[in-house]
């Protein structure tokens, strides 16, 4: 494998001939970071092929020792891939060594220091921020569009408590009731409601709900509410109809999705648009979420969008 620069970045890729035992081993090292909150749903998923739409490979770096960087690409097959950037906690940010990691990271992702295939970054501010600025130093045919958000997750605490629940049922009005998603059917419906929608969501989103958790609230026999899992592990795509809001059926979608998901040993978390302020007031004050703060301040995660640009 090549080196970049003046640092010997050699980054190890998983899977490999011998994968499974260090996909293994990489879900027991980010299973306990929030910083890595990312990883472990996906690899699971990646071993026990419960969602064959999104290949994963895990890059780490250094190979031996503790781990102090991480990143996976999630080579989606109806949509643009991710990937995503992580530092483990307790360990400093070495800028020139990161530029080198990503270098490395890109050549073994995409083919290519400066290919210009499409995708999505999804990382903690500073990273993302690094990638950028690497980016625009050696591609041209690409431009990045940023969403800022916070992140909420839930400790084992809120997880017992979400399991034990007994209380969504009752939280709905009357007329009101929790039911399964038709995925093909409905998939269309639920597409529609997904703001950043392009195109392949579409088949996304129908083996999302075909793969994944999902819920929704009927109302005479319609979906009025749902909300569903990404194959990343977060929760995904919260959505009422107008005319059915303010009934906290919402609130009540979120519960019982949080409740299946903890069923089936997962550890839900979300984010939420730093411009959704309605939003992120509600999650503050909840009971049910924590929110990932360092320093007693908001760690603001960044998924960033580069498409191809039209000249």
């Amino acid at each position: 494998m090549s080196s970049h620069g003046s640092i010997n970045c050699r980054c190890e890729c998983w899977p490999n001939s011998r994968h499974e035992n260090q996909l293994e081993r990489a879900i027991d090292e980010t299973a306990k970071d929030i910083n890595t909150i990312y990883f472990p749903f996906s690899i699971r998923g990646f071993l026990e092929e419960s969602f064959p739409e999104s290949p994963i490979r895990v890059f780490v770096y250094p190979v031996r020792g503790p781990r102090k960087y991480w990143f996976m690409i999630k080579d989606n097959e109806h949509i643009k891939p991710y990937c995503m950037l992580a530092q483990t906690a307790g360990t400093t940010l070495e800028r020139r060594e990161f530029y080198d990691c990503i270098r490395e990271f890109r050549v073994r992702a995409f083919g290519a220091l400066d290919s210009n295939r499409a995708h999505l970054i999804i990382g903690k501010e500073e990273l993302v921020k690094a990638y950028t600025c690497l980016m625009r130093n050696v591609v041209c045919d690409l431009e990045e569009s940023n969403l800022n958000l916070e992140l909420f997750y839930m400790d084992e605490k809120q997880c017992r408590r979400a399991l034990n629940d007994s209380q969504p049922e009752s939280r709905l009005p009357d007329g009101y009731y929790f039911d399964e998603v038709d995925p093909l059917i409905e998939g269309d419906l639920i597409n529609n409601t997904w703001q950043h929608a392009k195109d392949g969501d579409l088949e996304q989103t129908i083996a999302k709900l075909v793969r994944l958790p999902s819920i929704c609230v009927r109302h005479k026999g319609s979906p009025v509410a749902f909300e569903m899992v990404d194959p990343a592990g977060f929760l995904n795509n919260q959505f009422v109809f107008p005319e059915h809001r303010r009934k906290g059926i919402g609130a009540a979608v979120e519960s019982k999705l949080t409740q299946r998901c903890v069923s089936i040993g997962m550890r839900p978390f979300k984010t939420v648009s730093r411009s959704n302020q309605s939003v992120l007031a509600a999650t503050y004050t909840s009971s049910q979420w924590t929110h990932w703060k360092e320093n007693d301040r908001p760690v603001v995660m960044i998924f960033q969008e580069w498409t191809v640009l039209n000249r």
